[in-house]
């Protein structure tokens, strides 16, 4: 596997390590690997698949921490294998080499893993925003600059027009609006809805390989995006920040 492969993959699942703990599994049969995330906070959720395992056995991993093992890698070349090591049937530690060096990093059982639970039945989405590249560069330009903000507010004004909000407030407060450009017939929200900028953000800067995303939002309090190319799937799951003032 190519380390560039893997930390891309740890990348999109960690969001730039505001998630540190996940299960990865391994199928033979599908020729994949998977992990699902979700957040302390249990404010998004996290679906990553590579599409090649390159000839992995099948297995499940627990990564209790993920950010020591993005560091571990950075010693490795671009070329690498990966070897478990098994104590009664379960995976104890992850050999990873290339060239003249190696690593050993132990892995977590996964009792100690938060589990997150993939949304089977969903709610209709009723507004859609493509995510172009223009509304995307925006969007992390806002969120930077308004840093200590980690809340994006959806509100419609009284022409009707869908409007992004980063620092909403019933209050005079630092604020950047942006309105959107939703599909037709996709275009409409029921009520004034909250999610989390600091993870929308990230879910945008850690997806930049993927194009044609779309951001889906119901007025049940679920938002969703999923980004899809030859070599990975990620599908994110944000939901609603309630009683914001």
């Amino acid at each position: 596997m190519k380390k560039e492969t893997l930390n891309t993959f740890i990348d999109k699942y960690s969001l730039n390590g505001t998630i540190e703990s996940v299960k990865w599994v391994v199928s033979a049969k599908d020729k994949n690997i998977k992990t699902s995330a979700i957040s302390d906070d249990k404010n998004v959720l996290g679906f990553v698949t590579i599409k090649t395992n390159d000839g992995l056995e099948d297995m499940e991993i627990g990564v209790n921490d993920t950010a020591k093992l993005k560091k571990m890698l950075t010693v490795l070349a671009e070329e690498l294998t990966i070897s478990p090591t098994k104590t009664n049937e379960k995976v104890t530690s992850l050999t990873l080499a290339s060239a003249e060096t190696d690593v050993q990093y132990v892995t977590s059982d996964l009792s100690v893993i938060p589990k997150a639970v993939e949304l089977k039945k969903l709610p209709p989405f009723n507004l859609e925003i493509p995510l172009t590249k223009e509304f995307v560069t925006t969007f992390v330009k806002a969120k930077s600059a308004l840093s200590d903000v980690d809340i994006f507010t959806l509100t419609t004004d009284k022409k009707g027009k869908i409007k992004m909000t980063l620092g909403f407030s019933n209050v005079n407060s630092n604020r950047i609006n942006i309105e959107v450009k939703p599909t037709a017939g996709k275009d409409k929200i029921g009520k004034t809805l909250h999610f989390s900028a600091k993870y929308l953000k990230e879910i945008l800067t850690s997806n930049t390989d993927c194009d044609n995303a779309v951001l889906k939002i119901s007025d049940a309090g679920i938002a969703n995006v999923e980004f899809d190319n030859d070599m990975f799937n990620s599908n994110y799951f944000l939901i609603e920040f309630k009683n914001i003032d």
